[in-house]
């Protein structure tokens, strides 16, 4: 008896292909999927190209593509982070960081740009971005971390 029941209405047998409206029923779900899980992956990770003449950190070249984190999940002391500071964008390193508020420190000491030592402590919500990978620029060779 069940294995006469059907399946949307339409009978199945074993070493019979599927219906032909549960094969559209599968491949439209599964286009769904895809594209939602697309969009979502667009909206968190970003690749960002590190601006000419920042030169905040020597592990990030200006010119260089960064692969970064929107959502700032993994965001840690060390963390190479592009920042939304009182003077601009910057990349930077995170030098603290104390539940909301953090610091940046940049590793090139004799960059002209700013760090919190000269606009103190930023909020969170600051980080535009935590960076996951460097990628080298066409114009720039490729260095080893």
């Amino acid at each position: 008896m069940l294995r006469r029941m059907s399946v949307f209405g339409l009978r199945h047998r074993r070493g019979m292909p599927p219906p032909p409206r549960v094969v559209r029923i599968v491949r439209a779900t599964l286009l769904v999927a895809i594209a939602v899980t697309a969009f979502l992956l667009v909206q968190r990770f970003r690749v960002w190209q590190v601006p000419a003449g920042m030169d905040t950190d020597p592990a990030l070249p200006a010119g260089a593509y960064c692969l970064v984190d929107r959502a700032a999940k993994g965001l840690r002391v060390g963390s190479s982070v592009f920042v939304a500071s009182p003077h601009g964008e910057v990349v930077s390193k995170v030098a603290t960081l104390d539940g909301d508020v953090l610091t940046v420190r940049n590793p090139n000491a004799q960059s002209r740009l700013p760090d919190s030592a000269s606009f103190g402590a930023l909020p969170r919500s600051a980080v535009l971005g935590v960076v996951l990978s460097v990628f080298a620029s066409a114009t720039e060779p490729a260095r080893g971390r």
